[in-house]
């Protein structure tokens, strides 16, 4: 804060024009410091009001600046509310996003659910195979074969010969198995276990149409497993499938519809 001197100059030439010459210096000397004092005083109640009013100026300085705060926080509330409104776009793309998600589970359900139905459509055509080779089995096991009896004559044929070659119609006719198949299956101990020679004769001297056999084996490849014409053709002429001859399995696939 600065000190102002404020002195009444003509108060002082007053009392120095007042005393003549002959006027002792002590009552001079006096009456000035009087006046000084005086002065001093006003300097005083001065530089105190002085100092008020800077006060006051500081007051209003620091009333202007936490107005200048109060806009920083509208500025920070403005802010805020931008950043929420991005938020909120966000969010809104978040939820289409997850309904997209949601349909398209939805569709994958669906589509399980015909795959599913397909599987349990499979299944019972498989349970319905079983059942015609259980039927055939038991055919075999009872001897009741329609035209079997004419595929050999005289009486010199051993009875399991004849029975083996029942047994090869039951399986080509119900089964619609190949040549090859059929002799494995007589043969094999978790077959027919019939001897090598009757299972031979059984093959050598049936008559029957491979090829419609072939093709009855390819439909039901279609029909049950949905495989394409060259899967179909690798597993009738594969030994661990139907054994058809490569003549038999082509003309399956080429007569399939």
């Amino acid at each position: 804060m600065k000190k102002f001197f404020v002195g009444s100059g003509l108060g002082i030439m007053i009392l120095l024009s007042g005393c003549s010459p002959e006027a002792e210096s002590d009552t001079a000397t006096d009456e000035v410091s009087e006046a000084l004092a005086e002065t001093e005083a006003e300097n005083e109640q001065l530089n105190e009001e002085i100092g008020n009013l800077e006060e006051e100026n500081q007051e209003l300085r620091d009333q202007a600046e936490e107005a200048a705060g109060g806009e920083g926080d509208d500025e920070e509330i403005t802010g805020l509310q931008n950043e929420n409104e991005e938020l909120q776009e966000m969010n809104s793309e978040l939820q289409e996003e997850n309904e997209a998600l949601a349909s398209e589970v939805e569709d994958l359900e669906t589509e399980n659910d015909e795959l599913n139905g397909k599987i349990a459509s499979l299944e019972e055509d498989i349970s319905s195979l079983h059942a015609e080779e259980d039927e055939a089995e038991a055919d075999l096991g009872t001897g009741d074969i329609g035209d079997t009896e004419e595929a050999a004559s005289g009486d010199d044929v051993p009875a399991e010969w004849q029975a083996a070659l029942d047994s090869a119609y039951t399986y080509a006719e119900i089964m619609h198995m190949s040549k090859a198949g059929i002799y494995d299956q007589l043969v094999s101990e978790y077959g027919e276990n019939f001897p090598a020679e009757a299972a031979q004769y059984a093959v050598d001297t049936m008559e029957w149409d491979w090829n419609a056999n072939a093709l009855e084996s390819a439909k039901s490849y279609r029909e049950i497993m949905s495989m394409s014409n060259a899967a179909i053709y690798d597993q009738l002429i594969s030994e661990y499938g139907e054994q058809f001859t490569a003549e038999e399995a082509q003309y399956a696939v080429d007569n399939l519809d």
